[in-house]
């Protein structure tokens, strides 16, 4: 017999009671809704009494209540280890010490507050990040909190202030940029949004962010030569020219190329899709390849890894190669320009060919227009030939008009 499944808020457009009677099979039957991280069902017997479901499948029970006008979730216990009787008595223990004024989870707000800054992030990646986050995105938060709260991790959370926070970012700004200072901020705003112990040094205003420039950097035409004879100089390895000269022709990410893997090409129709675990939006992202892009792909194709650009790493792929290209940019006589910037590149130079917005967005894997606008202004080669033809033009017109009246000039003076 097919098991029936309760239908939550948001399915198909149809809905459930906030509260039903639990009972082990109505709450056996719940289930995540697509698209959904978790879902709350509630108990008609016991006030704030939830059954919550994430998308994993874990489950948990939850006293949910306002105290002092602010809702607060109190974990009770997993819903496999603790019976239904069980969490009715700790939500009527719970409920019981509010109607008397308390607040039940002012204990574990103390708990939480005495942790230190690193125990509250590895809580967080365990409990937080890894089921939702990508690796990528784990990979660069943990990064930038090793290298921009080096100083902080034995801290007690309880203790960090506003002031505190303001000078870290004004510090960090000052030494590793402006982009760097905000993201660190950012950073420990989700950390203490997460934790809920009731302080936060992350107030509204706590800090004024940096005002961040968008890069426009991307390789002129008059570099191309430098940049191509550099990357097929004979010193340089060939899998790392063949990454770079993808990058270039694809207009992809860097790390998508160096992540690419065989069974998402389509030689035949010239098409890569980036799968949606993997893209920025995750969504999966479809990518035309030229000429020129299959051209190197093909020969990398057949690998026992399934990767065109394989390594022995623990990732199983090619790792973009920073100590290299500082050597290609130092023999080509470049400066200042990132693999990032080659994405870039192949952007502009559709624009210099009056390629809309939009098919460039397109060509580039873009979900929105704003990603875009930058090459709206990045060459500005086509608005220089408009604007010195349209000044051609009008001194003509002067020029034009002037001839006449030089010509009566001259024929006075001759008389």
């Amino acid at each position: 017999m097919e098991k029936t499944q309760l239908r939550i808020a948001g399915d198909a457009g149809k809905s459930i009671p906030r509260k039903i009677n639990f009972t082990v099979a109505a709450l056996a039957a719940i289930t995540c809704p697509p698209g959904r991280d978790r879902v709350y069902v509630y108990d008609a017997r016991s006030l704030g009494l939830a059954y919550c479901v994430t998308a994993n499948d874990a489950r948990s029970f939850y006293l949910v209540r306002k105290v002092n006008r602010r809702t607060q979730r109190k974990r009770l216990g997993d819903a496999r280890e603790i019976s239904i009787e069980i969490a009715r008595k700790l939500a009527a223990t719970d409920n019981g010490k509010i109607a008397q004024g308390g607040d039940p989870m002012a204990g574990k707000r103390a708990t939480r507050g005495s942790m230190t800054l690193q125990e509250l992030f590895d809580r967080w990646t365990k409990d937080h990040a890894e089921a939702r986050l990508k690796e990528r995105t784990r990979v660069t938060d943990k990064s930038r909190f090793d290298t921009c709260f080096e100083n902080w991790k034995n801290r007690k959370i309880i203790d960090i202030t506003e002031t505190d926070v303001r000078a870290l970012h004004a510090q960090l700004g000052r030494e590793r940029g402006h982009t760097t200072a905000n993201r660190a901020v950012q950073l420990l705003r989700r950390l203490y949004s997460w934790v809920k112990i009731g302080h936060t040094p992350m107030g509204p205003k706590a800090v004024n962010l940096f005002t961040e420039q968008s890069r426009e950097r991307f390789v002129q035409p008059d570099e191309l030569p430098k940049l191509f004879a550099a990357i097929e100089h004979p010193e340089t390895n060939p899998l790392i020219r063949d990454f770079v000269k993808l990058c270039l022709f694809t207009g992809a990410r860097r790390a998508n190329v160096a992540a690419m893997r065989e069974e998402e090409l389509d030689i035949a129709r010239s098409t890569w899709t980036v799968p949606g675990l993997k893209s920025k939006s995750g969504k999966a992202m479809p990518l035309h390849l030229s000429a020129e892009a299959v051209a190197i792909i093909k020969p990398r194709t057949g690998h026992e890894s399934g990767y065109i650009f394989p390594s022995y790493g623990k990732s199983g792929h090619f790792i973009e190669p920073k100590s290299t290209w500082a050597k290609i940019l130092e023999r080509a006589g470049l400066k200042d320009l990132h693999l990032h910037d080659l994405r870039r590149t192949l952007g502009s130079f559709q624009a210099a060919l009056g390629a809309s917005l939009p098919v460039i967005g397109r060509s580039l894997g873009h979900r929105n227009t704003a990603a875009t606008q930058i090459y709206a202004r990045l060459n500005l080669d086509p608005v220089r030939a408009s604007v010195d033809a349209a000044t051609a033009v009008m001194v003509g017109a002067v020029n034009a008009a002037k001839k006449p009246e030089e010509t009566k000039t001259k024929a006075k003076a001759k008389r």
